[in-house]
């Protein structure tokens, strides 16, 4: 069934959705992944959409992360250890990896209700919507990072070969965004009230997660808290070789760990209800 109202001159021949069990979840996302050109065009649409007539434009985002950086800089680095070069890294990367990594939680729950139209009047892989989530937050992860890196040396960061270690994290952030994505994205479509439940527990994330005060300093229950929260080990698989640390092993265990059975969950719910997404957005 070719596709009369998509973005690109291409056509599409799948039906999203269409049969039972794994394999349809598995045949979407496939699909969905080669049509490339239709969601690199929806993201970048959608980040022309939300700073049109804005005089800064994208600059925003490397406003408002510098901004954030130097001001949590600025108060809590009396709590910590650190120099304030070394807090000042320690915050840019944490928090450019956690509003990646929550990102693709929030985003996820509105991720096939903002495509709604596209939904109910096209034959697009339904996996479409979430690439173009996770390239969107990747953009603006992107800026943020090339952002940090540039300002960085001036606090006397220097870049080594540990820092390659990051790259398989990176990766890791990737996959797990999917699945994130899909997972949220058809229990929130199905029970709205997850939404609610996401925002309430992406707040609490943000102070249990080792952004605003250094993990490896805390000691007792509170260490123990945040040793729960799986964002903690990803962010340290991540932050830690940029900084010249290694990265703890079981940290990288726990984060291979929620992320295998996070991607096997997450296929297995939409296996049982992806067939009815069109009823529910």
């Amino acid at each position: 069934m070719a596709d009369q109202n998509r973005p690109s001159g291409e056509t599409v021949t799948y039906s999203a959705g269409s049969g039972l069990g794994l394999m349809p979840v598995l045949r979407d996302l496939y699909e969905g992944f080669h049509h490339s050109a239709i969601w690199r065009a929806f993201a970048w649409n959608e980040i022309e959409q939300r700073y049109r007539r804005s005089t800064l434009g994208i600059a925003w985002i490397v406003l408002t992360y510098f901004f954030f950086v130097a001001t949590i800089s600025a108060f809590f680095g009396g709590f910590t250890t650190r120099d304030t070069a070394s807090f000042v890294s320690y915050v840019a990367l944490g928090y450019a990896s956690f509003m990646f990594l929550v990102g693709n939680i929030t985003d996820g729950c509105v991720v096939f209700k903002k495509a709604a139209t596209w939904i109910k009047s096209t034959s697009l892989p339904y996996s479409v919507y979430i690439y173009r989530s996770i390239t969107r937050l990747l953009f603006i992860f992107a800026i943020q990072l090339v952002s940090a890196f540039i300002t960085l040396p001036f606090l006397g960061w220097r870049p080594t070969w540990s820092m390659l270690e990051a790259v398989p994290a990176f990766l890791l952030f990737v996959i797990t965004g999917l699945w994130l994505q899909l997972f949220f994205g058809v229990m929130a479509s199905r029970w709205r009230d997850v939404t609610h439940l996401v925002a309430a527990i992406s707040r609490l994330l943000f102070f249990t997660t080792p952004i605003l005060w250094v993990y490896s300093e805390r000691t007792g229950l509170r260490k123990d808290l945040a040793g729960f929260n799986p964002l903690t080990h990803f962010l340290e698989i991540f932050r830690a070789p940029i900084l010249g640390e290694p990265a703890a092993p079981e940290s990288w265990t726990i984060a291979l760990i929620w992320s295998i059975v996070g991607a096997i969950t997450a296929l297995s719910v939409a296996s049982l209800m992806q067939r009815r997404l069109p009823f529910w957005v």
